[in-house]
């Protein structure tokens, strides 16, 4: 069953996320709510503190339009910084121009605890960053300047506002 999206500036989203330690099926149900929401939200991926979960496990979209997911990640080297065009399922209706690095490697355990380490480039690396980013309690409104951040927070503040009275 899909989660609810949380939008930022939501503290879960702003606080980085905690090593995953449990590897069996609190993790598998957790993936597969994750994946839900992913899908209904139409992402190519989603970390788990965006469905309010602050534990260090994204779901992360490769080209073909599969997914796999990333446990316990870390960036290991960035090359060649490009700006691209970003948006996120936390910051909906928002996009921009980010920072970000063409080519990535990256160290991670899959839901089973196996390390795995991934050269990325293009389109797999911008989601490896921003999930990642996630985890590490960032959006990528924070690589944006000052005015564009506060012009966005308005509108999420607004937004978020306008689901509280839906639910309640």
């Amino acid at each position: 069953m899909a989660r609810d999206i949380v939008i930022w500036p939501h503290k879960v989203l702003t606080t980085s996320t905690k090593p995953v330690t449990d590897f069996g099926p609190p993790l598998e149900k957790l993936l597969e709510q994750m994946a839900e929401s992913m899908k209904e939200a139409e992402g190519i991926g989603i970390a788990a503190n965006q469905v309010g979960e602050p534990l260090r496990v994204a779901l992360v979209g490769r080209e073909d339009g599969t997914y796999f997911e990333i446990v316990n990640p870390q960036i290991l080297e960035k090359k060649e910084p490009v700006t691209m065009e970003e948006g996120c399922l936390s910051v909906p209706r928002e996009w921009e121009k980010c920072p970000r690095f063409h080519k990535v490697k990256v160290r991670y355990q899959d839901k089973a605890a196996e390390w795995h380490e991934l050269e990325a480039e293009g389109r797999l690396a911008h989601v490896l960053q921003h999930e990642i980013d996630h985890l590490d309690g960032h959006v990528f409104v924070d690589h944006l300047s000052s005015l564009k951040r506060t012009l966005i927070l308005d509108r999420m503040k607004k937004l978020q506002k306008v689901k509280a009275r839906q639910k309640g």
